[in-house]
């Protein structure tokens, strides 16, 4: 049986999925076990690539061989990056990605039985932001047929959410918003699910808001906090900007949680900490997490609904994790 398979090609993490013969989607396991794939390359040399979770880990120790977030350049003008020297396009380091994602996909495909032998992914469909432009819609296409894909659609995000929920049941019927906040972007969409047709409303998004500007602000509002307690932040080496930034994104996940979290800061054998808790957190984000609500109420005046003509919220990306998400829905 010929499968085509679906890819969100993430700011921070990837997936590959199908719809298996009984119609249910299932997403493929890497090599790791997991069901997504950090969107992290590392460029030891030409001939040895690392994409992944191993590439995560050396964001820390090895800066300059490795690149994530590499999805808010896609279809720029300033779209490069140099690795270890070597000089790389925005397409290009998004195929290292899809290549490791499908090699992957591949070996669990055959080891259940889905795939025979000599067989391998070919067709896909790849995801994209909403208000991706053509520019980055065919960087994306470029980034998939460099990876040696048939690339025969690029979609919509919130359109692959819906259209996963929608096979997900039978017999829906219903208005839909999808608040899709990612690692990178953020992307808003109001649909009508019925019979399995999905009819676009109204949607709106923004290519620079996502999880790592949450991120930011913790870095920011730590620094300011170590800079009170007499530790020196403003000569920070490209390495230790990266290691503030890793930490505060773990701090950021702790916070969906737990009602605090401790940031340990060390100088030539000095401790200092600080404390970030859910309200702090919540209020130096306030402000980012207004932008995501102005963009919903203009996608759902755009779409002539009021909000209870919305049947379902399909909260998508992990950033939506985030407690304040959850409660902002809530109180709309």
């Amino acid at each position: 049986m010929s499968y085509v398979y679906g890819i969100d090609l993430g700011t921070t993490y990837s997936c590959i999925s199908y719809i298996d013969e009984y119609g249910k989607p299932v997403v493929l396991k890497n090599s790791d076990g997991d069901h997504t794939t950090p969107s992290v390359v590392m460029v030891e040399s030409e001939s040895n690539i690392i994409v992944g979770t191993e590439a995560k880990r050396s964001i820390e120790v090895e800066p300059d061989k490795t690149v994530q977030f590499i999805k808010r350049k896609m279809g720029k003008e300033n779209d490069t990056v140099t690795l270890n020297g070597i000089e790389y396009h925005a397409p290009e380091i998004s195929s290292m990605i899809l290549k490791k994602i499908v090699s992957d996909a591949n070996e669990e495909l055959r080891q259940t039985g889905v795939l025979r032998d000599g067989e391998e992914i070919r067709d896909v469909v790849i995801t994209c932001p909403a208000y991706f432009g053509m520019n980055e819609r065919q960087a994306t296409k470029t980034a998939g047929e460099l990876a040696g894909l048939n690339v025969l659609n690029i979609i919509n995000e919130p359109t692959a959410a819906a259209i996963s929920y929608g096979v997900s049941g039978k017999d829906k019927n219903e208005t839909v918003l999808v608040y899709d906040l990612g690692g990178g972007t953020f992307d808003v969409t109001i649909m009508r699910v019925a019979d399995h047709a999905y009819d676009i409303l109204a949607t709106d998004g923004n290519s620079r808001l996502g999880g790592i500007d949450f991120d930011k602000r913790l870095v920011g509002y730590i620094m300011q906090e170590l800079e009170k307690q007499g530790v020196n932040m403003t000569n920070l080496s490209e390495k230790e900007k990266i290691q503030l930034q890793y930490k505060a994104e773990q701090i950021k996940t702790s916070l969906s949680v737990n009602d605090q979290a401790l940031y340990e800061h060390y100088v030539n054998g000095q401790g200092y900490g600080v404390l970030i808790t859910q309200a702090i957190f919540n209020e130096i984000t306030l402000d980012l997490l207004k932008d995501t609500e102005i963009k919903v109420q203009s996608t759902l005046q755009a779409s002539g609904l009021k909000w209870e003509e919305i049947d379902h919220i399909l909260l998508v990306g992990g950033s939506t994790r985030m407690p304040m998400i959850r409660q902002m829905i809530r109180l709309m």
